[in-house]
């Protein structure tokens, strides 16, 4: 699942395996080798820049997956730092200050616009913010394989524009 989010030259792919990780609420089982994949993204931000959109996103994000992976994150906190960062990318990809009030539907709408990402793309990260947004007004459960999807999609989308 996670092996198609990192560049697969920079690493040996049998490195991601199942593994089972001690969390608060119970055991649940990783799909992917996070230390492996986060010091892969680690390399990847030192080389092309930490202090691009991108290179921001992707030190979040793979600090959200090392959070989550050692049990330190709940999976809202991991969807809140998702959609915050993706946020955030977009805000930067579209010329737009950081503290620019626009809100998440027209940012997707600009992007969608400018070609900046595809309106799949767009579609995928609106289901994101919808998740986010009503797991923290209704309290609900986010399963482990959303948590993971959703890192996977939005590691794999900045890499795509990298």
């Amino acid at each position: 699942m996670f092996a198609s989010a990192v560049n697969r030259s920079s690493y040996d792919c049998r490195q991601i395996h199942d593994i089972k990780n001690g969390s608060s609420d119970g055991l649940h089982v990783m799909t992917f080798d996070s230390r492996a994949i986060f010091a892969n993204l680690a390399e990847k931000e030192r080389l092309k820049g930490h202090h691009s959109a991108e290179g921001r996103a992707i030190r979040t994000l793979s600090r959200a997956m090392n959070g989550w992976s050692s049990g330190n994150l709940s999976a809202l906190d991991v969807l809140v730092l998702c959609d915050q960062s993706l946020e955030d990318w977009l805000k930067a990809r579209l010329r737009l200050s950081g503290w620019s009030t626009q809100d998440f539907p027209t940012l997707l709408k600009k992007a969608v616009g400018k070609g900046l990402i595809t309106r799949l793309e767009a579609v995928r990260l609106q289901k994101l913010h919808n998740a986010r947004a009503s797991a923290r007004e209704v309290g609900s459960v986010i399963a482990a394989n959303e948590v993971e999807a959703a890192l996977e999609f939005c590691i794999q989308l900045v890499e795509k524009y990298w």
